[in-house]
């Protein structure tokens, strides 16, 4: 990398930690849209899959990253995506360090561990970038609005270190961060009751871009993924799951 290269590296770096932090003003831990810092041992955990010497396993990852506490895995054809998720003190670092610890503005797909939810309803808010032009982190989320996509691809499966369960996908929503009264109630790791977590999904109705419907919620725990929308400024898309009883 020749000295013009290394300055527009670093020009574009530091825009989008500025960038970052605008969000976080606003969603208290939103994602900014970035463009990646091409990394070769980023690309192989987010996309060569079929490597051997990848890691899969939450122990294996774990080895890696200590931090890393749930592999998600999604059947995405022709490969079967396996992402390691991170549960971190500190977000902002996250946001722009992939689990090696190097500077990455595609960062880490990650959790906030001191908004972790405890003795209620637990709803697993999980954060990761979107790439104009690569397929890492959380890009292939949007993959959802597509409604063939969507009615194709019903589950996922979450690793943690009481094993791997699965997932019912039931919607993704799109949330304009720019309109007034934007609701942001997906963000809450607890959902305190029954209701409280019935309040929630009816609220995401007018947001909803696809939604299952036949999925009955008995008050198990949810999982929320978070990703930015390239194409607009300040917007999220939000799928949300349910764990299978």
């Amino acid at each position: 990398m020749n000295i013009r290269q290394c300055r527009r590296s670093a020009i574009l770096i530091t825009a989008c930690i500025v960038g970052i932090a605008a969000v976080l003003i606003l969603t208290k831990k939103g994602l900014r849209e970035t463009d990646p810092v091409p990394r070769a041992r980023f690309e192989e955990y987010e996309i060569t899959l079929t490597e051997e010497a990848v890691p899969s396993t939450l122990r294996q990852w774990q080895s890696v990253n200590p931090e890393v506490t749930y592999v998600l895995e999604f059947t995405d054809e022709p490969v079967s995506r396996r992402i390691p998720v991170l549960l971190t003190a500190d977000p902002q670092y996250a946001m722009t360090h992939n689990l090696y610890g190097e500077h990455d503005s595609m960062g880490s797909v990650f959790s906030d561990a001191s908004e972790s939810s405890f003795g209620s309803l637990k709803n697993l808010v999980i954060y990761g970038h979107s790439s104009r032009t690569k397929d890492w982190c959380f890009t292939f989320l949007k993959k959802y609005a597509d409604e063939d996509y969507f009615d194709s691809h019903h589950q996922l499966r979450l690793e943690d270190e009481n094993g791997t369960s699965v997932y019912d996908i039931v919607s993704l929503a799109r949330y304009d961060l720019n309109l007034e009264g934007t609701w942001l109630g997906w963000s809450s790791p607890s959902l305190g009751s029954m209701e409280e977590a019935g309040e929630m999904f009816r609220l995401s109705g007018e947001y909803l871009l696809q939604q299952r419907n036949g999925i009955l919620y008995h008050g198990q725990n949810v999982l929320t993924m978070v990703t930015c929308d390239m194409d607009e400024e300040d917007t999220r898309f939000v799928l949300q799951a349910v764990r299978r009883c």
